[in-house]
């Protein structure tokens, strides 16, 4: 990378923390235009003291759909942070990371309704079809609505795979 691009990425990387959500949305749309040159830093930042930090950079990896982030977005499922854990599913199913499924189920009984929802989303993406039983089982158990709208659609997305 040159030293225009590293100082570039600083910036960047620094707006993440920004105070304002809009402008750690949009630092997050300007590091996804830098692509892979971007996960090397955004991995460090999954253990940002800032939850927020953490949250998009998540994200970002997400967007930017690399493998090579996998195994810290699966770190970043046991966040102490709800906001983070489901961000890093999101992440995962975006980057279609079968390698993920075995978190994602876990994350199905998530104390946090958000976060079981988007565990569905993350396996009906990653679209293996033996994932269907649990999230049929998490369905079964499941209390919130939107949750379990979540988890229907997941189960209609992998019914499409087939």
């Amino acid at each position: 990378m040159s030293s225009n691009s590293t100082d570039q990425m600083a910036v960047l990387i620094k707006d993440l923390h920004h105070p304002d959500k809009k402008g750690r949305a949009a630092a997050v749309q300007r590091i996804v235009q830098l692509g892979e040159a971007a996960i090397e830093p955004l991995s460090g930042l999954l253990i940002d003291s800032d939850w927020k930090v953490r949250y998009r950079a998540a994200e970002t990896l997400g967007l930017i759909r690399s493998k090579e982030p996998v195994q810290d977005l699966l770190q970043a499922c046991s966040d102490e942070k709800d906001h983070v854990r489901y961000m890093a599913a999101k992440a995962l199913g975006n980057i279609g990371a079968a390698d993920a499924v075995p978190v994602l189920i876990r994350l199905l009984n998530d104390e946090h309704s958000y976060t079981r929802g988007i565990a569905a989303t993350g396996l009906a993406a990653i679209g293996k079809p033996e994932v269907g039983n649990e999230i049929e089982s998490a369905l079964a158990r499941e209390s919130d609505q939107s949750t379990k709208e979540k988890m229907l659609q997941s189960l209609k997305t992998l019914d499409s795979k087939k």
